[in-house]
């Protein structure tokens, strides 16, 4: 029992002695010089890109190919001069990647329009129109030439999923898969385009390399082990990859083409899956973050050596005056000073000398980078991150020998997402104005009022007044905030739930309307939460009190109307009502009965929406028709009878398939008589009214607009504005006439954001 005792006190004392190890900062990296930061300004720069991403420089380095898009807007492919000046917009529908063209004289991208994906193609100086591929598979995936030119290969998703590598030929005439259900990640190829090379896996690293002779059409093995994305040199003949050692622990590998030759270099720096190298095949470049060597002091050792030797029994003391052949083996390992390191700071972009096997920083180690490409004469290299300037990423150029960078795609602020609030007095909308996303809230003359930095924010995140108290919930996937002047608003019932998937607030009292998967469930649910004494009360409005009531297997998309005495929710497929209460839950739409039936085309109806006098309801209905999706604006009574369409339309931007949200919430207008929604016109949204009576389209907005919501006292439309690539805050009349921005204007004492108002319900506190 002592001695247990004793070995338990000393495992403490080792763990309490570790704990006060030194921590040394050892900077073996050479930094680059002093950096002058320039940016270019062209003529227009309001109407040039806001930031930029995902860059890569054409075959001849004379022009750059990018993403860029606002916060809220669809990522959509740039091309501007290697100087940054030029800069014009390709697409305006969406894209998800691209490559270069061999010739340089076109982009080829995928993008996800229509529900799936595909590859399309367009002229690099803008002229011509879009061109979709036809010929390939659906979900292939950008086409690689061999270097002769003659042939392609790309991978295509199976029926399980798994990406299948196919080959084809350059004039279209064959194209066909020569593999199943492996799973390929990347390809490249042999230098005689006789052979193809790719990694093998579906997660986040692959198990290997394979290669694949065309001539007979074997594969073989050249390496089994997990690794990061494979490159190849064509000046050395080497494939260089990263491989993790340990857990957070890399080192980069190379091997010659028939997997013979395997060497490591150490790269505790590298923290990523992807390398790429220079020019000369002399070495390779990485993300990495600095490191701190860790080193356990010797007299702690010493100490924790003589009180284990202590402990030792008498027998094992003779015994170590006459070592055994397995004791002599293992005295070096304690002898040896182990060394540990962690990594701090921020991502910078590093380069290993092969020769040297030295790492070097190649960015400012304020540049946080997230992204590089190297020009083919491997001069300048992009990089793409933040700076303490920037207000999202930002594309600049490196020279390498002069180490001059320049910002070729300068960033500006934001402001998004205005929530009137009941009586129009004060609308609250997120900016990072300040560089850091901030919940702002101004008067109606735009002067702020306060402000709330460091609210962390989702996709999905959407801001609510609660009327009675004067407070505000912000609502994300993540959980709820929710505050007033006078403190937080606590969420006992948190531990309830697994996944957030919708809220709304009544207008009327504090009460909100929470979609989410409980903590023992797979399946949506509906809950009210009240504010009482600072906190929510949870009730549970998932089943229904009369058994004879209709009972939906989800929830989803809930809508108080604005009487607060009635709830709209969707099942997914239908619309459905309800009281408030929880009681008689009544089935508005009968798309479920008509799906099964298959003799139209499968419908979805989502969003619903009270009008003004809770007498109609709109809602959005997707439609799948024939190889491609329709959506539409409907309107109903209340009680589901005399449904009409107000507008149908294809589906044909990615801002339509990875953001309904944005274009599938409509509002009514103050008198009822329509409805202010957003749709894309050639994939920028805009806001547009529709006539209730005969369904006439009007369009409110011109240059771009999400975001609208309805000043309730005043019949006013705020919204955010798209002009000029920005996000700016904007406010017009109903029918879009008297558009002015809302410019907030700093007041003389702002007010403080109260610590007891920061409680947030499921989140850290702000800024912390």
């Amino acid at each position: 029992m002592k001695k247990h005792f004793l070995f338990s006190a000393l495992l403490a004392l080792a763990c309490c002695l570790s704990a006060l190890t030194t921590v040394e900062a050892k900077e073996t990296a050479v930094s680059p010089g002093t950096m002058t930061v320039a940016s270019v300004s062209p003529k227009n720069e309001a109407a040039g890109p806001n930031g930029g991403f995902s860059s890569a420089f054409s075959p001849d380095g004379g022009r750059i190919a990018f993403l860029s898009s606002t916060l809220h807007a669809p990522t959509d492919l740039w091309v501007m001069n290697a100087d940054g000046t030029g800069a014009r917009r390709l697409t305006t529908r969406g894209i998800r990647n691209f490559r270069w063209a061999e010739d340089g004289a076109s982009l080829r991208f995928t993008t996800v329009r229509k529900g799936f994906a595909e590859v399309m193609t367009i002229a690099a100086d803008g002229g011509g129109e879009e061109m979709s591929l036809t010929s390939l598979p659906t979900g292939a995936d950008l086409p690689v030439y061999s270097p002769d030119g003659k042939l392609f290969a790309l991978t295509v998703p199976g029926k399980d999923k798994v990406r299948n590598l196919w080959i084809g030929t350059a004039d279209g005439a064959r194209l066909e898969a020569v593999t199943e259900k492996i799973g390929i990640r990347s390809l490249f190829w042999h230098p005689d385009s006789r052979k193809i090379y790719y990694e093998a896996g579906s997660h986040s690293y692959g198990v290997g390399i394979w290669e694949i002779d065309l001539s007979t059409m074997e594969s073989k093995s050249l390496l089994g082990k997990y690794i990061g994305t494979p490159v190849y040199s064509p000046q050395v003949g080497l494939v260089a990859y990263p491989y993790p050692v340990n857990p957070g622990e890399f080192e980069v590998q190379t091997m010659l083409l028939d997997g013979s030759g395997i060497k490591s270099y150490p790269s505790p720096r590298l923290a990523g899956r992807d390398l790429l190298w220079d020019t000369s095949g002399k070495g390779v470049y990485y993300l990495g973050q600095d490191i701190e060597i860790v080193t356990e002091p010797e007299g702690l050792l010493g100490l924790l050596k003589g009180l284990f030797s202590w402990l030792a029994p008498k027998e094992a003391e003779k015994q170590a005056d006459e070592p055994t052949k397995d004791a002599e083996a293992a005295a070096p390992l304690h002898k040896k000073e182990k060394v540990a390191f962690n990594r701090v700071g921020l991502n910078s972009l590093w380069y290993l000398d092969l020769a040297t096997g030295s790492e070097r920083r190649v960015s400012p180690p304020e540049f946080q980078v997230s992204d590089f490409a190297l020009a083919p004469d491997g001069r300048k290299i992009t990089l793409v991150g933040l700076m303490p300037v920037s207000y999202t990423t930002e594309i600049f150029s490196l020279d390498l020998a002069s180490a001059a960078l320049v910002r070729l795609t300068p960033s500006r602020a934001s402001a998004w997402l205005p929530t009137p609030a009941q009586d129009s007095a004060k609308i609250a909308y997120f900016t990072n104005k300040e560089r850091v996303d901030a919940l702002t809230i101004v008067n109606r003359q735009g002067v702020e009022l306060a402000s709330y930095p460091g609210i962390a924010q989702t996709a999905d995140t959407r801001i609510f007044w609660l009327p009675q108290s004067d407070g505000l919930l912000v609502y994300s996937s993540r959980g709820l905030l929710a505050f007033t002047e006078q403190g937080g608003i606590d969420f006992p019932g948190q531990k309830d739930h697994r996944e957030f998937l919708g809220a709304d607030v009544s207008i009327q009292e504090d009460k909100v309307l929470l979609i989410s998967i409980p903590a023992f469930g797979e399946t949506p649910g509906l809950y009210m939460l009240e504010a009482v004494d600072s906190k929510f009360v949870q009730t549970d409005l998932r089943f229904p009190k009369e058994p004879s009531e209709y009972a939906p297997e989800l929830y989803m998309q809930p809508r108080w109307s604005l009487d607060g005495k009635k709830i709209a929710f969707t099942d997914r497929i239908d619309i459905c009502i309800m009281n408030a209460d929880g009681t008689k839950r009544t089935l508005l739409t009968s798309y479920a009965e008509r799906n099964s039936v298959g003799k139209e085309q499968p419908a979805l109806a989502s969003y619903p929406v009270w009008s003004a006098r809770g007498e109609m309801i709109a809602f959005t209905l997707t439609v799948f028709a024939d190889k491609h999706l329709l959506r539409q604006l409907w309107v109903m009574k209340a009680d589901g009878s005399e449904p009409k369409m107000l507008h149908s339309q294809m589906v044909d931007s990615q801002f339509q398939v990875y953001l309904p949200e944005y274009t599938s919430l409509p509002f009514f207008n103050f008198d009822d008589t329509r409805i202010i929604f957003t749709i894309p016109d050639n994939g920028v949204p805009n806001i547009y009214s529709v006539d209730i009576a005969d369904a006439t389209l009007r369009r409110l907005t011109e240059d771009g607009a999400v975001f609208p919501a309805l000043l309730p006292e005043e019949g006013v439309i705020v919204y955010t504005s798209l002009a000029d690539n920005s996000e700016k805050l904007m406010v017009m009349g109903s029918d879009g006439s008297g558009k002015q921005p809302l410019l907030p204007k700093a007041s003389a004492a702002p007010e403080a954001a109260p610590a007891a108002a920061m409680k947030k319900t499921g989140e850290k506190e702000p800024g912390k």
